[in-house]
């Protein structure tokens, strides 16, 4: 009877840790790396060829956060759409009022503003796209996020207003990897380019990180490609207290840990 006991509990042990199908595998053993860190956080991954997805913390990857600049991605893409810039290269002058960050206290184009994470060059592309033309767009994106209220035209993505969930991140990216956005593919080519993050022989990285001041959420969102196998994946943590140079390279150095334990770097 003990021994019965004992393979049952060891069962379900097993099963805390580590349990997957066919389509979904949960990783419950790698919330280690994570809480390493010594900040809160998860980890979702979409195999495109496997349609499976992998998740590390699976609550909290359904938890919705303001996107904070990983909204640059579509925002980039509706300001092309519907010519609310004229090119990659339509440059804004900086007005002059300094910046917290020193990259931002510059002109800027499209390319710069999104590498850079240039909110000031967001915020009046967001102006010159106006309310009616952003709320068409936003409905396209099905299932990016949702509006929990009514937020400014250009602070919306940053103030809460706009929350979506680790799930939602990745799912939204595989439509833009696929081209299954209502977006011409020159804009998604466009866009594609800008998140190229790191490149080496065997695979490519194309990447956005996010900082969100009203609740204290980091992101790393993207994917992975290599030989013929694509891996989008989202990352978010939490901070506690006060915000550190170590919490702002922790969303890179993470994502980087946890995608070479699955063995896609």
């Amino acid at each position: 009877m003990k021994s019965i006991l004992k393979i049952i509990a060891l069962y379900f042990l097993v099963s805390l840790f580590s349990c997957s199908d066919d389509k979904i595998s949960y990783r419950n053993d790698l919330k280690s790396e994570i809480d390493s860190t010594g900040f809160d956080g998860c980890f979702v991954m979409y195999d495109i060829s496997k349609n499976k997805k992998t998740y590390v913390n699976y609550e909290r990857c359904l938890k919705r956060y303001s996107p904070a600049s990983t909204f640059k991605i579509p925002h980039s893409l509706i300001a092309l759409q519907t010519s609310a810039v004229s090119s990659v290269r339509d440059t804004i002058k900086f007005n002059g009022i300094p910046k917290s960050i020193e990259s931002w206290n510059q002109d800027h184009d499209l390319e710069s503003a999104f590498k850079n994470s240039v909110v000031w060059y967001f915020q009046d592309i967001a102006n010159r796209i106006g309310n009616e033309k952003m709320k068409i767009w936003l409905d396209t994106l099905t299932n990016y996020g949702t509006m929990i209220k009514a937020g400014e035209l250009d602070k919306f993505w940053l103030d809460g207003s706009l929350v979506i969930s680790s799930n939602e991140q990745v799912d939204f990216l595989e439509k833009l990897f696929t081209y299954k956005l209502p977006f011409n593919k020159e804009n998604i080519d466009i866009v594609k380019q800008f998140m190229l993050w790191e490149t080496n022989p065997n695979y490519k990285i194309y990447a956005k990180t996010g900082l969100s001041d009203v609740d204290k959420t980091g992101w790393m969102v993207g994917w992975v490609e290599k030989a013929n196998e694509t891996y989008i994946f989202a990352t978010n943590i939490t901070y506690k207290d006060t915000l550190n140079n170590n919490f702002l390279s922790t969303r890179v150095l993470l994502t980087k840990k946890l995608l070479n334990k699955l063995r896609v770097i």
